[in-house]
């Protein structure tokens, strides 16, 4: 006790500044330090199962996608069932080519089930064994050598149920995963096999946004889809599931790496196979980001230690003396003369703190005010002349001349009987005027249409046959009200950037309706499209209206659109890269005038 009450009374007998350096080392330091080491060596464990939960999720997710295009396929092929025409061609002798074709011409549910559910189905096509038919892409018959083949001697053998193969699309070089199934007729006759392929780009499209090696297996055995870079199929085969187990999480090696595989097997609908689709993540990318985190930890750790130690020892052994010093000066700044005489008064220091602080912050924001109200002056004086300068610019070129040499020149052309220039000239000179009269008045959408018509024909006399376009506007539409110079900078857009550079022949389409009580508008080309990265980037500059962009023209009539008719309008953008480009512009269906 003697021994304690002496430690008491020598840390009481201590300066402050030691006193708060023990506090602040017992009571807060090393607490700290013991909870900060726990919680670093326990947090890999916690960083790897987390991960591994979000595999699971993720591959769950992809799974309930996959599951939802398969079943869409499997009912597909039950529309074909008992199809009446389909059995009259698979029974009919056919007695000259003309017949058949006609009978194919007049048989369109192939092409009516691949348009309705395009983004899933690439490919409908049937086997049957009547030798009086005559071949093309959608009707085949059954040869002898491909009775030999695995798959037709299956989907034979299964007598109604669907088999899925991996295989090629008719007249396309390009593989994809298809279900076969055999048609019947009402009576059990066999009609043939209809082959339903889903489009490859689907299964890629559910892996591509994953930063680890993903693989889509059927049975087990054939690649559907492999976004694997360093992981070869048949390093897995002996560790992929066998059984009825869906969902299968564990840790494999392959060669001297470590990796957490995610499996999950789909039983495919109405067959004995089975899809699965494999995720591999290595551990040492896990790992990583452990150490990175644990890093980042210890830094910010360290770092707090040593500013608060800092602190710690800074305030405490200048703490009175820097109060005063900061008060004598603070008073002297506020009152704008430092020379004054110490003026103690009668409130303790921390107030008369507080006080003169208080003053000093009111004479900055004055002085702020000031230099602020003689920068708006000056920014004002600068627009003035620049606007000034602008109007000097525009003054230089008269739109109206330019439109009066216009119609001379197409009066030469018409006299010279150059009806081509004559064409191109009376179409821009439409354009020109329309660029003239232009004004925040709303125009007519037949009128805006003619004017891309305009612009349209100008391109086919550019490029030719290059380019072909297609304008399909509802009756009810056409003298509705819209703001001027709204579809003539997207279809500018899709000349530009989708059609231009484009290899052989493009097409622009443009169709206008009415859909849910509102006027929607779609352009669309099948040129080059834009890559996913650019397109995250369009659609973020859309509501920036960035005037930097290289698609000013697009974020100018969303941003018009959006002012003028409100948030719920607006311009959306669809696109596949070296595919297409759908741009939509949705309206208010207004009454015309």
């Amino acid at each position: 006790m003697k021994k304690l009450s002496k430690l008491l009374d020598r840390i009481t007998g201590m300066k402050l500044y030691y006193r708060m350096l023990l506090v602040y080392i017992f009571g807060g330091a090393l607490p700290i330090i013991l909870i900060a080491l726990y919680l670093v060596q326990g947090i890999s464990e916690i960083l790897v199962e987390q991960a591994e939960r979000e595999e699971a999720i993720e591959l769950e997710m992809i799974r309930r996608q996959a599951e939802e295009i398969f079943s869409t396929v499997s009912t597909v092929t039950k529309y074909f069932y008992f199809d009446p025409q389909l059995e009259e061609i698979a029974g009919k002798q056919y007695r000259d080519y003309q017949e058949v074709v006609n009978d194919y011409k007049a048989y369109t549910g192939f092409q009516d089930y691949t348009r309705y559910h395009n983004r899933i189905i690439g490919w409908v096509n049937i086997y049957m064994e009547n030798d009086t038919l005559t071949e093309n892409s959608r009707f085949e018959k059954v040869t002898e050598q491909m009775e030999q083949e695995e798959w037709y001697a299956t989907t034979k053998a299964r007598n109604g149920s669907a088999v899925w193969r991996y295989r090629s699309i008719p007249a396309v070089n390009q593989n994809a995963l298809s279900m076969l199934r055999m048609l019947k007729t009402a009576k059990g006759e066999d009609v043939g096999i209809l082959a339903v392929y889903i489009r490859p780009e689907r299964f890629e499209t559910l892996l591509g946004g994953r930063d680890c090696d993903a693989l889509v297996l059927l049975n087990g055995e054939t690649v559907v889809t492999d976004m694997a870079d360093e992981i070869e199929p048949e390093d897995i085969a002996e560790f992929l599931p066998t059984g009825t187990d869906s969902h299968v999480q564990k840790s494999i090696t392959i060669g001297k790496s470590k990796y957490l595989m995610t499996c999950e097997s789909i039983s495919l609908m109405e067959s004995e196979d089975t899809l699965q689709i494999v995720s591999l993540r290595a551990y040492a990318d896990i790992l990583s980001a452990v150490n990175r985190q644990n890093a980042k930890s210890i830094i910010i750790f360290i770092v707090s230690v040593m500013t608060s130690v800092s602190i710690i020892l800074v305030f405490s052994r200048s703490f009175s003396r820097r109060v005063e010093r900061f008060r004598v000066q603070m008073h002297r700044a506020a009152q704008g003369n430092f020379e004054l005489e110490e003026n103690i008064g009668g409130n303790d220091e921390i107030a008369s703190l507080y006080d003169y602080l208080g003053t000093m912050i009111g004479e900055i924001q004055r002085l702020l005010a000031e230099i602020y109200q003689e920068k708006l002056h000056a920014d004002r004086l600068t627009i003035q002349q620049k606007d000034a300068e602008f109007k000097m610019l525009a003054s230089q070129i008269n739109p109206h001349f330019l439109y009066n040499t216009l119609e001379t020149i197409r009066m030469k052309a018409r006299k010279s009987g150059q009806k081509d220039i004559e064409e191109i000239v009376k179409m821009l000179a439409k354009i020109m005027r329309s660029y003239i009269q232009i004004s925040d008045t709303d125009t007519s959408l037949r009128k805006e249409i003619e004017l891309v018509e305009c612009y349209l024909k100008i391109q086919q006399y550019r490029f030719g046959e290059r380019i072909q376009y297609h304008i399909h506007v509802e009756p009810e539409l056409e003298e509705y009200r819209i703001l001027p110079l709204v579809v003539q900078p997207i279809v500018e857009n899709s000349i530009i950037h989708g059609l231009e550079s484009k290899e052989g022949a493009g097409n622009v389409s443009i169709n206008a309706c009415v859909v849910e009580g509102k006027a929607v508008i779609s352009i669309e080309d099948d040129g080059l499209g834009i890559s996913a990265a650019q397109l995250e980037t369009m659609r973020q500059r859309l509501n920036r209206y960035d005037r930097q962009g290289h698609h000013i023209g697009v974020a100018n009539v969303h941003q018009r659109v959006r002012l003028k008719y409100g948030e719920e309008y607006g311009v959306t953008i669809e696109s596949v890269e070296n595919q297409y480009t759908k741009v939509t512009i949705v309206l208010p269906v207004q009454e015309a005038e």
